[in-house]
């Protein structure tokens, strides 16, 4: 082949692969709608909003979620591919409160629906068991609030209702379809709420000790006594003299078992596991997408992990 043709060739080679990279680049839903559809483009900033949203447009819209599997929410940092596809969102799912703050910076900029989960809701205030001397020191600012409302099932019922309510909005053609799959998914969490308060009545202890106290809801709601290593924040440091308090609780009450989470270094929980001679287990925040299953086999293994500890009967 001459030389001048094959360089024709190969010229038009790369102008395509570039015309292809360069095409419409929105996120491949989880419900298997191809990019580029006509469908409503759906934002969630993370793993239960993205859920959320795939149970209820059903295959009525493209579900793009911007944080990535094994990532924590808080320490998301943007693409330039993750932004424009933000921008381009038809309805964006989010939490508020400063929980992510590369979402929330961009927000005034999106012209689509906005849902913040958290707007409206009763939120719990981010208080830990440290004294108040240490606020600064452990991250946190009088007044903050306990973002995690998802890890109760009631309150992620109401989320559900919300999301159909804006999805309708977006896309009113199909809100039947959407208010049809919000109800089949709020009947589920309601029978996984039962199952948190029938696992939970019986047990021989009410205090859980975990890495980071992002568990406020969940322990709210089934009268059980969360106490952080450290905060609300998941990076802040604890005190020796946190630690030793942790240690002795410990010990007073008869816990068994330190949890820690699968997104971040166990360091903590073990290091209060080998002075107390207890062991450690996993308590899933459902920040990232679970390994297997979903949010709501993820809840039932965090109650199993739950009764386990407690000596639930």
């Amino acid at each position: 082949m001459p030389i001048f043709i094959a360089r024709c060739l190969a010229l038009l080679l790369s102008v395509s692969l570039l015309l292809v990279a360069c095409g419409d680049d929105r996120t491949t839903s989880g419900n298997g709608s191809e990019a580029g559809s006509e469908s409503p483009l759906v934002v969630a900033a993370f793993y239960p909003l993205q859920f959320l949203a795939e149970r209820v447009a059903g295959e009525h819209a493209d579900i793009a979620g911007l944080t990535p599997a094994g990532v924590e929410p808080h320490d998301l940092e943007l693409t330039a591919r993750q932004i424009r596809t933000l921008l381009e969102a038809d309805l964006l799912l989010y939490v508020g409160q400063g929980f992510q703050p590369a979402v929330e910076d961009l927000i005034d900029q999106v012209d689509g629906e906005k849902l913040d989960v958290l707007a409206g809701s009763d939120l719990i205030p981010g208080t830990d068991d440290h004294d108040d001397d240490h606020g600064d020191e452990d991250g946190h600012e009088e007044g903050e609030f306990d973002p995690h409302v998802w890890l109760d099932p009631t309150r992620m019922a109401q989320i559900t209702r919300g999301v159909e309510q804006r999805l309708s909005a977006v896309d009113p053609d199909n809100s039947a379809d959407f208010k049809e799959n919000a109800d089949g998914l709020i009947a589920e969490l309601e029978a996984l709420d039962q199952e948190f308060t029938a696992g939970l009545a019986q047990c021989d202890r009410r205090e859980i000790v975990t890495s980071h106290s992002a568990f406020g809801y969940l322990v709210a709601r089934y009268d059980l006594e969360q106490h952080g290593i450290s905060g609300l924040d998941p990076e802040s440091e604890p005190s020796p003299q946190r630690l030793a308090e942790v240690a002795s609780l410990v010990r007073e009450e008869g816990v068994t078992t330190i949890f820690f989470e699968t997104l971040l270094p166990p360091d903590l929980a073990e290091t209060i596991a080998r002075e107390t001679g207890t062991k450690t287990a996993v308590l899933d925040p459902l920040e990232s997408e679970p390994e297997a299953g979903d949010y709501l086999s993820e809840m039932r293994a965090n109650l199993g992990a739950l009764r386990a500890a407690l000596d639930c009967s």
